[in-house]
């Protein structure tokens, strides 16, 4: 698939580890200010935020990764990509973000349906990426169904109308097969219990 995920380009700089900065409200409005800004730019769109609502998201998902932590260090990874769901669907959710018009012809079918949730959407994956990247040497494989517009038809959807299923929706982004009973409570991999 295309690479959509500009990570570090569109990311400000910090002298901490991605994964201390990102849980501080000063980086994280500036990381989604200039995130956003950057992608307006790509799409042709003009976006304005939020800042109040983007603050209640923070809060909301710093509670919630607070909650779910894990003791167990084995977990750490697949806790990552868990915190990642968790700060998408408190975007996709409060959605911090307006477009004031349509992206440009050329822009991905995703941006031109959803531009606020596809830029929520993306800004999650890069930061998740980025992180990943830097604690453990890697890089995530995003799955395909991202550049399929009924599989933004039906996150929106579904996002809308159950809040809880964006967290699902990320780790299907990651190719995880989510708990749709409960996709925003944390459960670690068979493979990690099993290590």
């Amino acid at each position: 698939m295309s690479d959509p995920l500009p990570t570090a380009r569109y990311l400000p700089r910090t002298n901490e580890p991605l994964r201390v900065a990102v849980r501080r409200m000063r980086w994280f409005r500036a990381a989604f200010a200039e995130y956003v800004d950057e992608m307006g730019k790509t799409l042709g769109c003009e976006f304005d935020v939020d800042t109040a609502k983007l603050g209640v998201v923070f809060v909301r998902w710093l509670e919630a990764i607070r909650y779910h932590r894990p003791r167990e260090a084995a977990l750490r990874r697949d806790f990552f990509d868990f915190a990642a769901s968790l700060m998408m669907r408190e975007l996709v959710v409060n959605m911090p973000v307006r477009a004031s018009n349509k992206p440009k012809a050329s822009a991905p079918e995703a941006a031109a349906f959803w531009p606020e949730g596809y830029v929520c959407t993306m800004f999650s994956l890069s930061v998740h990426a980025a992180v990943v990247e830097q604690e453990f040497h890697a890089r995530p494989e995003l799955s395909q169904t991202l550049e399929e517009t009924s599989f933004w038809w039906t996150y929106r959807e579904n996002a809308m109308e159950d809040p809880r299923t964006a967290a699902g929706f990320f780790q299907l982004m990651l190719g995880h097969v989510p708990n749709w009973t409960m996709p925003d409570f944390f459960q670690p991999k068979a493979s990690a219990r099993l290590t």
